[in-house]
């Protein structure tokens, strides 16, 4: 599965990149994560579409449905919603409400993934070797806090079966967050899409545009720092 993430440029650069307007209705910090921790729940930019043009905005990692539940529950809900599998993402209750007109992308300049070995588990970073950044397709939603009334932005990393490199790193579940090519993002955040096309863009991408290294194993202790990108 995918719940650790690099964002190392800045939001305007990817605002650029994408030819998406930055989000007018609040200011977007340039916080750098080398090191996202999902479980940690980062808001992270995406970039999606508002009235057919691309908008690129910070959303909470983990997804938190519009449903009227206290705030601590779904809290609790988003560690279990980082992730949404691409097999399962039209039936359950969680991700069903978002897949066939909320979606966006995460760029990232790479993901973590641990290989097991002997027993151990060895942390990989996975970046790409053409493009600055990875297309990882993702589903959001809109919930509202009963207590202040905020509304609360967050989205979840859809996975797919394992491609040839990922198969050999993530040799435990075989799982890989879906990346789709830059000539498929436009389809991919349009909200008229059909459900036939969004099967076809989740189909798994191959591995031609994917690399990785090891890096230190106290990635989790290394936490958000540079650190964290350096190959051992």
């Amino acid at each position: 599965m995918c719940y650790r993430a690099t964002q190392t440029s800045k939001a305007y650069e990817y605002a650029d990149y994408y030819k998406a307007q930055l989000n007018p209705e609040k200011q977007i910090e340039d916080q750098v994560y080398y090191h996202a921790n999902g479980f940690s729940h980062p808001n992270l930019v995406t970039i999606a579409a508002k009235e057919g043009e691309r908008q690129a905005e910070r959303m909470q990692w983990g997804l938190m449905p519009n449903w009227k539940k206290p705030l601590p529950d779904m809290i609790k809900l988003s560690n279990n919603t980082l992730n949404a599998k691409s097999e399962t993402i039209f039936d359950l209750a969680s991700f069903k409400g978002s897949i066939m007109t909320k979606r966006c992308i995460l760029p990232v300049e790479g993901f973590f993934e641990y290989k097991e070995v002997d027993k151990d588990k060895l942390p990989y970073f996975i970046h790409p070797k053409e493009h600055p950044y990875f297309n990882i397709a993702c589903i959001y939603a809109f919930y509202q806090n009963p207590e202040n009334q905020e509304w609360i932005k967050s989205f979840s990393i859809i996975t797919g079966p394992a491609n040839e490199l990922m198969t050999d790193i993530h040799n435990t579940k075989f799982r890989q967050p879906l990346i789709i090519s830059n000539d498929q993002i436009t389809n991919w955040l349009d909200p008229n899409t059909s459900k036939e096309e969004i099967i076809h863009l989740m189909n798994p991408c191959d591995d031609s545009n994917m690399a990785a290294y090891r890096v230190d194993r106290q990635l989790i202790k290394i936490g958000n720092a540079p650190e964290a990108l350096l190959a051992i």
